[in-house]
């Protein structure tokens, strides 16, 4: 007879945390479209951010710019899939989600580096640690959580073993 492991499964304890935040990830990122970028393109502050000899110019706010709106879109796609993967239990889920959590780390990093680099947004100072933090710490949970591992698995592993003919059971 097969045992059953009794460990934690299933989408709760800490999972929770990690579905909430893929959950809000989405809108938080809609509104900082909204708020942050369609108005530099709406209201004309591209061209005073970008042109040279404008008041406000330095020549890294364009590719600063670009950098985030790039990022965050291509995130947040990628958010967007992994709830479905999420909520398929799927065993893919773990490896991407340590990925989502890296690639979103590399872009917290690269944002600060951005952000170092032109005054106005130094000057504003950063904010970035924790998150960077946080993020170590997802990844770490992802690693080694039991309820990961025993949540999202192959297909073929939720299955209960049934003893065939072959097997003499």
């Amino acid at each position: 007879m097969a045992t059953v492991n009794q460990e934690p499964r299933g989408l709760g304890g800490w999972l929770i945390l990690p579905a909430i935040s893929l959950f809000v990830t989405p809108i938080v990122s809609a509104v900082i479209f909204y708020n942050d970028y369609l108005p530099i393109f709406r209201e004309g502050y591209w061209e005073v951010l970008t042109t040279p000899g404008s008041e406000a110019y330095h020549h890294l706010w364009a590719p600063f710019i670009t950098f985030d709106i790039v990022g965050i879109t291509l995130l947040t796609f990628f958010d967007i899939i992994l709830i479905f993967l999420f909520f398929a239990k799927s065993y893919r889920f773990p490896t991407l989600m340590i990925t989502f959590l890296a690639l979103n780390l590399l872009f917290q990093v690269g944002d600060f580096l951005f952000t170092n680099l032109i005054p106005a947004l130094a000057a504003e100072g950063n904010k970035q640690y924790p998150k960077i933090i946080m993020v170590i710490i997802w990844i770490r949970y992802f690693q080694i959580s039991k309820r990961v591992k025993n949540t999202f698995v192959k297909p073929e592993s939720n299955k209960p073993l049934q003893p065939t003919a072959e097997s003499g059971g």
